[in-house]
């Protein structure tokens, strides 16, 4: 079983328009991604900590995938 928010963090390292549209509005784009409602929290609370956590964990390869995509 994969993890849809480390899928998440892949698809903005790769993917311009997603970029974007995390950039525009994180909210809306990690819960049109289809991110339940915890880990949408994750991205409203900049929880970075956790996000690599998540990413580290993965058995999806995620090294050099960057997670600083938050405003502050």
């Amino acid at each position: 079983m994969t993890d849809k928010l480390v899928e998440y963090m892949v698809e903005l390292n790769t993917n311009p328009e997603a970029l974007q549209n995390h950039n525009a509005d994180p909210i809306k784009a990690a819960a049109d991604f289809g991110l339940d409602k915890n880990d949408v929290e994750l991205i409203k609370n900049q929880d970075v900590a956790e996000i690599k956590r998540r990413c580290e964990s993965s058995s999806i390869d995620t090294k050099g995938v960057m997670i600083g995509f938050f405003k502050q």
